[in-house]
């Protein structure tokens, strides 16, 4: 027969082992974990953490009417740059504070656009900034927003997107010095979410670019 000292035991160790269960649950929700830093076929660094990941990147938005990414009727080539991050995890995401940097700004530390407070990223949901206008469609129920401190400006011929997050510490670098300069559609992760960034025609015939969306234009 256990005594009672064994069962006021057993029920201590199971309230410790529940409680740092939920702990690690909750840390995970609140925390960027680093889970892999490889360099890729294009020299880029492929940095993909726990639940957020940088999946497209317009830099160069094709001439005319085609390049009219962000949905507003006019193509401009600031305006319709774009950035495409994925809440990849079971669990929602606050980005409130998270930073979009092109390299001039960086050097000044002043943000091309930071997120507004009470940002949540549900599971499976992307956010997409745009480098201004007035971003018009659904996008794949995606966050839109429009860069809220200067127009995102990636220059073609060498430029670098920093994201930084709300400590300020560096969570991904996209060297745009090392891919095409002018390849009039962006750069996607294929497959989605894990795979090596390539121009988007690529890895989907015939279109361009995809914000909000997986590369066959399907939701997250």
């Amino acid at each position: 027969m256990k005594s009672k000292l064994f069962y006021k035991i057993l029920h201590i160790t199971f309230f410790t082992i529940l409680l740092c269960t939920v702990n690690i649950r909750c840390a995970k929700t609140e925390d960027v974990v680093l889970v892999d830093n490889t360099n890729d076929s294009t020299s880029t660094i492929d940095t993909i953490y726990y639940g957020f990941v940088l999946n497209e990147v317009l830099y160069d938005p094709p001439s005319g009417s085609p390049g009219d990414a962000n949905g507003d009727g006019i193509r401009d080539a600031n305006d319709d740059e774009f950035v495409e991050l994925i809440n990849s995890s079971a669990n929602s995401l606050d980005i409130s504070g998270y930073k979009l940097y092109d390299a001039d700004r960086l050097s000044i530390n002043t943000a091309n656009h930071e997120f507004p407070a009470n940002t949540i990223l549900n599971p499976g949901q992307a956010v997409v900034v745009f480098g201004g206008g007035t971003p018009t469609g659904n996008f794949g129920g995606s966050l839109v927003f429009a860069a809220s401190g200067q127009v995102l400006n990636l220059n073609n011929s060498g430029d670098v997107l920093t994201v930084k997050n709300n400590n300020d510490s560096v969570l991904f670098s996209f060297d745009v010095t090392s891919l095409s300069n002018n390849p009039n559609e962006s750069y996607t992760r294929f497959p989605d979410l894990y795979g090596n960034f390539t121009q988007h025609d690529s890895a989907s015939t015939g279109i361009l670019y995809s914000p909000g969306t997986r590369v066959d234009g399907t939701d997250f």
